[in-house]
This record gives C-alpha cells, sequence and structure tokens, in this order.
C-alpha cells in the first residue's frame, strides 16, 4: 500500500545539558537550531544544583558562557537568553512562533532525544501543551545514524568534520551540540 508523502515541516534541531539521567533531572541550558540557521540558546538560573555529580560540572558547567539575563546575537532570528524556567519559557514560546501557527509545521531533530525531548516539553507542562506549530515526534539523529551507516555509534565530530563550524564553544555545551547535530544531519541526508 503506497502512502502519500509526509507533508514537509521545517526542521528544528535540538539539544539540551540537564543535571542527570534520573526523573527529576532539570534543564541546564537548552539550544535550538532551525534548518534556516535562526538559534536560540538558553542557560537556566534556577537547575537543581543538588543533583550536579562531577562529571556534569566538569563537562557542562564550565561550558556555559551567558552573563546578564538576555541577549540577542547579532544575526537575525538568534536569540541567547539566561534566566529562570519562566523566562526561558516565554522567550522560548516567542522565537518557536516565527515558524507560523500552522499546526504541526516544525519537526523537531535530536541526537538520542528522550531526555531533551522530555524536559522540552516539561517546559510547556507536559507532551500535551507543547506549541501546536511542533509535531508531537521528535526525530532521532542515533536512528537515522544506524539506517545510513549501520552504526549509532558514529562519531558525530568526526564524522561532522568540516561540516561542523568553529563556534568558539566545546563539546557538552548545547549550543555547539545543536550545531553538530545539524551538520551530521545535512551530511546524512545528502
Amino acid at each position: 500500500m503506497n502512502k502519500p508523502p509526509e507533508k514537509a515541516r521545517r526542521k528544528i534541531f535540538l539539544d539540551s545539558e540537564f543535571t542527570g539521567l534520573h526523573r527529576n533531572a532539570t534543564l541546564i541550558s537548552l539550544a535550538l537550531l532551525a534548518d534556516s540557521g535562526e538559534e536560540f540558546y538558553a542557560e537556566f538560573t534556577d537547575y537543581d544544583k543538588s543533583q550536579l555529580n562531577d562529571w556534569v560540572k566538569e563537562n557542562v558547567i564550565v561550558h556555559l558562557f551567558l552573563d546578564g539575563t538576555s541577549q540577542s546575537g547579532g544575526k537575525q532570528g538568534q536569540m541567547h537568553i539566561k534566566g529562570d524556567t519562566r523566562v526561558v519559557k516565554s522567550a522560548l514560546e516567542a522565537w518557536l512562533s516565527r515558524f507560523g501557527p500552522e499546526k504541526d509545521a516544525i519537526q523537531v531533530w535530536g541526537d538520542c532525544p528522550p531526555w531533551d525531548w522530555v524536559l522540552f516539553c516539561e517546559l510547556f507542562g507536559g507532551a500535551f501543551g507543547i506549541p501546536e506549530n511542533i509535531h508531537c515526534m521528535p526525530m532521532d539523529l542515533a536512528t537515522l545514524f544506524h539506517m545510513k551507516t549501520g552504526s549509532a555509534d558514529t562519531g558525530r565530530v568526526s564524522f561532522a568534520g568540516e561540516g561542523i563550524k568553529d563556534l568558539g564553544l566545546e563539546q557538552h555545551n548545547a549550543l555547539y551540540d545543536v550545531h553538530l547535530i545539524k551538520s551530521c544531519y545535512a551530511k546524512l541526508v545528502k
């Protein structure tokens, strides 16, 4: 049976850093990058610091870079913000609205996104609260790697090679990682 092709959706890549792999984890940072280049990056001021283990302190916290509460970047569609969950959610809703109100207009892609997706949805009070322009099923880069290369464990940085531009950031910073996800995706689907 032939299915009609799925409607075209704007792709937005998602990555986050959080306090641990457990059910009470809280967001430390969040990054989204549209296929057209618009960028959203947030650092949370209200994450649960009591949950930080040495790995998170040494690999995530050290890569946070925002001072103050809000910054808009030099390029159109770039939003960098630091604040509590309420402030970040409000800024994120405004940023996402730029992609139109159409139901399911946005397809979210993450690399092994279960944790990122659940924490993203929690910003809106759960999956039933996400903005209507976001499709409810995230897509997984790791699955795409498995399908295209035979291995979901392919090293992302070496695979992206020249595709990842120098952002002056390090791996395990959500903004760096979301650019890496987009670069790997582009290379896998070309």
